[in-house]
């Protein structure tokens, strides 16, 4: 079966015979396709097995070396099936921010506040407004919120931007947007993350967090 799959792919192989592959490495040395055809015959098709909880497994009499190798074609397709950015915009220097945010960000509401993902090459890996519901809401809901996305998604950084409302910004947005962004940094470097700046913008124009010391 394994010159089969390196010859012809796995198309060539029947269903059971797959799973008798995958049940190869968690039980060597023994002949695994009765226990390939009773698991199908089973779950009653190959995707269905493949997609099963490891509750399930272990209900069918599996352990855990026995079912780990048929549940990772599942993660694997899982891994596959997330949408990549084509290109993942670099920031790092400030021109590369301010022109990705004029370019980006130019039809952002007025008040939103979005929050820049970023890898460890400064790549911006998301870029995701705030929902409604949190963007007025409770400050440890807000910091919650913004460092489980941060771990989601593999960050390693992040930059807050506030589209706002009326230019200047009024110093109770400055005050409320500064006081977010400390209590997320404090939070964040036990994290292994590093909130680089908070920006509010507006009218082409732009105030710094950091580089009006409140970071």
């Amino acid at each position: 079966m394994r010159t089969r799959v390196l010859t012809a792919g796995a198309a060539s192989l029947a269903d059971y015979e797959i799973v008798e592959m995958l049940l190869f490495y968690g039980i060597p040395r023994r002949d695994t396709k009765p226990m390939a055809k009773a698991l199908i015959n089973r779950f009653g098709s190959l995707a269905a097995l493949l997609s099963a909880s490891s509750d399930a497994l272990h209900g069918a009499g599996l352990t855990d070396g026995t079912a780990l190798p048929l549940m990772l074609p599942a993660c694997a397709a899982a891994c596959l099936s997330r949408q990549e950015p084509v290109t993942r915009a670099h920031v790092g220097d400030w021109d590369a921010v301010m022109t990705y945010c004029d370019i980006m960000l130019a039809d952002a509401p007025p008040g939103q506040l979005r929050i820049l993902f970023l890898d460890s090459g400064n790549h911006v890996i998301a870029d995701e407004p705030l929902p409604a519901t949190l963007d007025g809401g409770e400050l440890d809901a807000l910091q919650r919120h913004i460092l489980l996305r941060a771990l989601d998604v593999h960050a390693t950084a992040f930059v807050g931007v506030r589209i706002a409302s009326s230019w200047p910004p009024s110093p109770g947005q400055i005050d409320r947007d500064t006081v977010l962004m400390q209590a997320i940094s404090h939070h964040a470097q036990t994290l292994s993350l590093t909130v680089q700046d908070h920006l509010l913008l507006g009218r082409g124009r732009w105030i710094s967090l950091r580089q009006e010391r409140r970071l």
